[in-house]
């Protein structure tokens, strides 16, 4: 049986993902077969793994242990829709809406499936990296909380808690998170990880002596703040990057899989996050991204006049670029019937004639596809996945950019592209020539061996904390 250990967090955002990424390298560099595992996460950005629909971010830790991505590391994931809705994808599947006044019900059903999982993962994996969800001390949820201490009680399992100095009062956060454990559950707490600290951390020594002697808990490392080393997790977390040309990616409420984005972070490219008509005239190239609720996000783009932006920078010969939502942004009707996308019907951009219907059914699969009608900038055979539930209809003949023996999908009307294909730009040589089409000069680089490095360099950062680094070899 695998050892587990949980890693909490005292607020959503402290930086619990990025210590359990840093965990799992650590691991996998000591020679363990590790797996990542976060019991329930509420995410927009989600991605195909090999057997379903998961949260990005233990995609991403599943590529730090050297792991296929499966569901079973994010067995439940909560996609918001907005009005106190939230899709329940369980282990990958669709399973339909819960409302938030209703969320006891679900995590009635769903504790018994994530830890049936957890104990699969502890009986063929050395050590298990548990990421806890938000705060283990909402009080108002914590009797049906079952992804966070209570998994550290269930499965008899130490756990560490993140706590983020970069925002303010991380010793209230330390202190007031401890304090609102019950007693039982306090013991199973052995360490803190102050998370995104500048600065020299012998000026922070009074404060750790502190905690130390208040809590009686260790603080086993204090890491420092670093930028961009990861993607981000949350849409809170994207922002502008400065380089020429500049791509500018429209930044609608709903916003989902930006993931397909972030491959440009290591290009020399500027990424404008767009949400008025003035950033969308600056860019040089405008990507739709995937959208949790087209109709309503194409509504917004309308009232911001986003759209007459778009449609101008068309007819200026740029590359408009639509994903998935995005790409049914570009058809001339959007009819949603079942109210998933926002409801009702709406024009496009009609920037290609046709129009998409949303169904309840919806496809979720990774794809390795030929390019059939080969553009400037596209070619070859490129990998990817799909997750959506609309049907396109075409009404002019134009040939499918992207098939294969089961699947054809997308077209390229002059400079307007649209296609179901996420992560298109993980494909190196798209993205090179992409960035050339635009005007800039391609790196060169590989995205995922980039990431490998990513996740090296975290492993590294382990190294410089000798009581973190007694604690986990401690416990292998």
């Amino acid at each position: 049986m695998g050892r587990l250990l949980v890693v909490l967090g005292t607020s959503s955002g402290a930086g619990k993902s990025f210590v359990v990424t840093a965990l799992c390298r650590w691991f996998r560099k000591k020679g363990l077969k590790v797996a990542p595992f976060k019991a329930q996460n509420m995410s927009l950005n989600a991605v195909a793994g090999v057997d379903g629909e998961m949260a990005w971010a233990q995609f991403v830790q599943a590529l730090a242990c050297g792991e296929v991505p499966t569901v079973r590391f994010n067995p439940v994931l909560l996609k918001p829709v907005g009005y106190a809705k939230s899709e329940l994808i369980i282990l990958g599947k669709s399973t339909g809406f819960v409302h938030s006044a209703s969320f006891d019900h679900y995590r009635d059903k769903a504790k018994p499936v994530a830890y049936a999982v957890l104990r699969e993962l502890l009986s063929e994996y050395d050590i298990v990296v548990a990421e806890g969800a938000g705060s283990p001390v909402e009080v108002n949820l914590k009797e049906k909380d079952f992804a966070n201490i209570s998994i550290a009680l269930e499965f008899n399992a130490p756990a560490l808690l993140v706590a983020d100095i970069d925002r303010g009062g991380v010793f209230a956060q330390i202190v007031g998170t401890y304090e609102l454990l019950e007693p039982e559950e306090r013991r199973y707490l052995k360490g803190v990880i102050i998370n995104k600290f500048r600065g020299y951390v012998d000026i922070l020594k009074p404060g750790l002596d502190f905690v130390e002697k208040k809590i009686g808990v260790p603080v086993l490392a204090v890491f420092p703040y670093v930028e961009d080393v990861l993607p981000p997790e949350d849409s809170l977390d994207i922002k502008d990057k400065a380089g020429s040309p500049v791509i500018g990616v429209v930044r609608y409420p709903r916003l989902s899989n930006f993931s397909d984005i972030t491959p440009f972070g290591i290009e020399d490219v500027g990424i404008c996050w767009c949400s008025s008509p003035e950033e969308v005239d600056r860019a040089d190239a405008i990507v739709l991204p995937g959208s949790r609720r087209v109709l309503d996000d194409l509504r917004w783009m309308k009232e911001r006049g986003v759209c007459e932006a778009v449609i101008k920078a068309h007819l200026q010969g740029k590359w408009i670029l639509g994903i998935c939502g995005g790409y049914h942004m570009l058809l001339e009707e959007l009819v949603d019937p079942n109210g998933t996308e926002g409801g009702g019907e709406e024009k496009g951009l009609g920037l290609i004639k046709g129009k998409v219907v949303y169904g309840r059914e919806k496809r979720v699969e990774r794809l390795k596809v030929k390019v059939a009608k080969e553009i400037s900038w596209l070619r070859g055979e490129v990998e990817g996945y799909r997750i959506h539930s609309g049907e396109v209809y075409l009404y002019e003949n134009l040939p499918y950019v992207l098939v294969n023996k089961d699947w054809a999908d997308g077209v390229c009307k002059g400079n307007v592209l649209g296609t179901h294909l996420h992560n298109l730009f993980w494909n190196d040589e798209v993205r090179w020539n992409f960035v050339r089409e635009i005007g800039g000069i391609s790196s060169k680089r590989s995205y995922l061996l980039e990431m490998q490095r990513a996740f090296d360099g975290l492993a590294e950062q382990i190294e410089h904390h000798s009581r973190l680094v007694k604690f986990l070899s401690d416990l292998i």
